[in-house]
């Protein structure tokens, strides 16, 4: 009984390696054909590492619409940050707009 169970596990042994050497083997080829592809399709390394899940994807915010205008100037902003050099000092009240200022176009009054 002893001998029987030395040989099973020697024959597990011997299976452990060949799943190891296997993975091995798979990994390398799928590495290959990846950098392969990397390069076909110039994918770069922080689109490679945010598609296999290893960084959060970029989350993309729209402009904030203009808050305050200065029309002698054409300045705006949105509120949104530090208050601009042309705001300092400034009431924010006389600037303050309802909506975005819309451009001005030749022959329009």
């Amino acid at each position: 009984m002893s001998n029987n169970l030395n040989v099973l596990e020697e024959q597990l042994r011997e299976l452990d390696r060949q799943i190891a050497e296997a993975k091995t083997e798979g990994k390398r080829g799928l590495l290959s054909t990846l950098k392969d592809q990397v390069e076909q399709y110039g994918i770069t390394e922080d689109e490679l590492l945010r598609a296999a899940g290893f960084r959060e994807p970029v989350k993309m915010r729209r402009a904030a619409p203009a808050k305050y205008y200065d029309p002698s100037s054409g300045n705006s902003w949105s509120g949104r940050g530090p208050r601009p050099k042309w705001l300092q000092g400034k009431e924010l009240d006389d600037y303050l707009i309802d909506r975005a200022p819309k451009p001005w176009w030749p022959g329009e009054d």
